[in-house]
């Protein structure tokens, strides 16, 4: 696993009642298999014994298990969770790693300070995308990370006494060796055939039909020209920071190409908004924030991003990615 484009922020994640899934402890007196995957979770890895097994749906197909080592200096547990992505929309890995943030704020009294970061692991030419945590506390060092797995997400949580974040890192590089998850989209890849459907809202005129079209297909055409056929079968490469800002820009090209087109003052706002920002030089940034930072940046890229909160103090944006004119997904 290497590290790219690292985004090291301060992160708060706010404290809101979720209810939790009744977990099922399992038992095994040897290795266990997920009977799903064939993924085989033995008693003992390395110096790691394991401690306990959940599973979190009647089925078993959720679980999670647990191993740990104790020494004098303090005691480390890792625990991995492996379940069902669902359904391979364009924003599913972001969606997962922010609740899983927030299974983990739930259990702190104050927030969370963490450090994050994108991730991805290759194995056999496959490569799987992940986002990764760092999280510190007064009295312990801890980590999450999630790779987007085809049919799977693949989930590491470490915490430890005694471990630093360098420890930390080459603990998981070994239990991602140990376990191997691209195996996962080896046996179970997605279909690269690509769906997409239109809210609701992208109808309200021709102009915004046309122009969510335009930003839709140049998605597809940016994920098929850049990314490699064996990492999209683990899902749409939806946390490319290029692939959103190309797609903005080709969100305004409609407009500039048929003018006398009908829109509504909505449509018009909308687009002289977005065109403002784009003009500013400030997009990479506004996407940036859009989206909490959870993103795979090129290395190369730089950000300007107090230029940014100057300009935007006289050019107030309005405009929601999050609120969207349409999904893209791949096929089970």
């Amino acid at each position: 696993m290497k590290r790219i484009a690292i985004l090291t922020i301060l992160v708060f994640f706010s404290i809101i009642s979720i209810g939790q899934i009744k977990s099922q402890k399992i038992k095994a007196k040897d290795s266990y298999i997920h009977n799903s995957t064939n993924i085989r979770f033995p008693l003992q890895i390395e110096n790691f014994n394991r401690i306990e097994i959940n599973a979190f749906d009647k089925k078993k197909t959720n679980i999670g298990v647990t191993y740990k080592n104790s020494d004098l200096k303090g005691e480390t547990l890792f625990t991995v969770y492996l379940y069902p992505a669902g359904k391979a929309n364009d924003n599913r890995l972001r969606n997962e790693y922010i609740n899983s943030m927030q299974s983990v704020a739930n259990f702190s009294k104050n927030g969370i300070n963490a450090i994050q970061y994108s991730v991805f692991y290759k194995n056999s030419g496959y490569k799987i995308n992940g986002f990764k945590a760092e999280i510190n506390s007064f009295d312990s060092k801890s980590s999450l990370s999630i790779f987007e797995c085809g049919k799977w997400f693949f989930k590491v949580r470490i915490t430890s006494e005694n471990l630093d974040s360098l420890q930390i890192i080459n603990l998981e590089n070994k239990v991602l060796e140990f376990f191997n998850p691209t195996k996962l989209v080896k046996d179970s890849p997605l279909n690269p055939k690509a769906d997409i459907s239109f809210a609701r809202t992208a109808f309200s005129d021709s102009t915004l039909l046309g122009s969510a079209m335009g930003s839709a297909f140049k998605k597809l055409s940016w994920a098929l020209e850049n990314v490699d056929s064996l990492e999209r079968a683990s899902g749409f490469p939806g946390m490319y920071l290029e692939l959103h800002i190309e797609s903005l820009k080709e969100f305004v090209e409609f407009e500039k190409k048929h003018p006398k087109i009908s829109k509504t003052k909505n449509t018009e706002n909308y687009l002289n908004e977005l065109n403002k920002i784009i003009e500013s030089g400030f997009l990479a940034e506004f996407i940036m924030e859009q989206y909490g930072m959870i993103m795979i940046v090129p290395e190369n890229r730089t950000f300007d991003y107090s230029g940014f909160e100057m300009w935007k103090k006289e050019n107030p944006i309005t405009i929601d990615l999050i609120q969207r004119f349409y999904e893209i997904w791949f096929r089970d």
